[in-house]
């Protein structure tokens, strides 16, 4: 199924669900008095987590962590058979239940599939890292496990009343934190450590490439820039460094990647100055090719720029419609590591906020950020980290 009919599906049949659950949900809460003490482990922890690579990586740290605390349960994610993929290679879990999309009624079927099998699972808690989601909620009650975890805010205030645990989502603070606020309630304790991300490699600056990413999820794609500003970038890069550049995205954004190649930037695919990674490689080789290939990152708000840092690389990142602030977390000195640009327009942030965007499409926030302002940013990281790295005279 395709992202919009998936947001309608969840809101109209979120809404009807829950009409008919929560009365009976409450009706049960009263006579059976279950207790949902938090003082042993579960034998099972399921993650519900079904659209958002890039949020599910942020949330890796807190989960990890939540393990050490937790050594003999069982971890297990259920989500998109796409996310599926891209987060086995990090052995966050201890088993995944991937659920595939393509149509409505193998969406169903597999989800029917999954609560059954959770049913089989005793001593089984149930984490809904979902935001906004209706049937997340939903399916985290059907599990019927005795504790359910959910965030909890205004426009999703029936989950009061369906968890049996309500975390406070904040969306004026950084996501990582709302991730780790629910990891600590979970293991009953407010001393759970944020686990350290990769650090600098000596000699990440010798690879061959820079990464390009102006591609999103059809969530928002107002958080793409303009052609125009990504080809100028891109010039810059080819003309006054020693990098290649390589353009990362998923398999359907292949075509429009060959599409804008072709329109700005023929004169370098000659000389292999230019490859389009998008769809080419699966998750593993992905991340190598990242891992081992890559100098740094230019990318908006996306998936890619949160597995660059999983991995350990060096980022710049442009904003518009979402605010740096809620997403990226920043360790002890990492502030001259991860730069970027961000357009604090009036009506920013808007994206996760509103269902009617106040631009209504017409993204100026990214509009008007000008390509020198992201390559002084790129100019700026590299001459600060790299010995090897040297500028090509204009």
């Amino acid at each position: 199924m395709q992202l919009p009919a998936n947001r309608k599906l969840d809101k109209y049949l979120g809404y009807c669900l829950i009409a008919f659950l929560l009365p009976l949900t409450r009706l049960l809460g009263i006579l059976m008095r279950r207790d949902h003490h938090l003082q042993e482990p579960p034998r099972y922890l399921l993650f519900v987590k079904l659209l958002g690579l890039g949020s599910l990586v942020i949330a890796t740290g807190s989960i990890q962590a939540l393990r050490q605390k937790m050594p003999n349960t069982r971890f297990i994610l259920l989500t998109d058979a796409n996310i599926a993929a891209g987060i086995e290679p990090f052995g966050v879990f201890d088993e995944i239940w991937p659920v595939h999309t393509s149509s409505l009624f193998i969406t169903i079927t597999n989800s029917i599939r999954y609560i059954i099998r959770s049913w089989r699972l005793k001593k089984l808690w149930v984490a809904d890292l979902e935001v906004y989601s209706k049937l997340t909620t939903v399916y985290a009650l059907l599990t019927m496990a005795r504790n359910r975890f959910g965030f909890h805010l205004p426009p999703v205030f029936f989950r009061k009343f369906l968890n049996t645990h309500n975390i406070p989502f904040e969306q004026g603070t950084c996501l990582e934190d709302n991730y780790l606020h629910m990891a600590q309630v979970i293991a009953n304790t407010n001393l759970l450590p944020r686990l350290e991300q990769n650090r600098f490699r000596s000699n990440e600056w010798e690879k061959p490439y820079i990464l390009v990413n102006n591609t999103c999820s059809k969530l928002a794609l107002v958080r793409k820039l303009p052609d125009e500003t990504v080809a100028a970038i891109c010039h810059w890069i080819l003309n006054h460094t020693l990098y290649r550049i390589a353009f990362l995205g998923a398999a359907n954004d292949r075509n429009d990647i060959n599409r804008f190649i072709d329109q700005y930037l023929p004169a370098y695919t000659q000389h292999g100055l230019v490859t389009n990674m998008a769809g080419v490689l699966d998750f593993k080789a992905y991340y190598r090719f990242i891992s081992e290939k890559a100098a740094c990152i230019v990318t908006i708000d996306s998936g890619p720029l949160h597995l660059a840092r999983k991995l350990g690389l060096p980022t710049i990142s442009v904003w518009g419609p979402t605010n740096p602030a809620h997403y990226l977390k920043m360790q002890a000195g990492e502030e001259n590591r991860h730069l970027y640009c961000y357009n604090k327009t009036a009506c920013s942030p808007c994206v996760h906020r509103f269902e009617q965007l106040p631009c209504k499409g017409n993204n100026v926030c990214m509009k008007e950020i000008p390509a020198e302002r992201i390559i002084e940013r790129i100019s700026r990281l590299l001459e600060y980290h790299s010995a090897t790295f040297s500028l090509r005279n204009v």
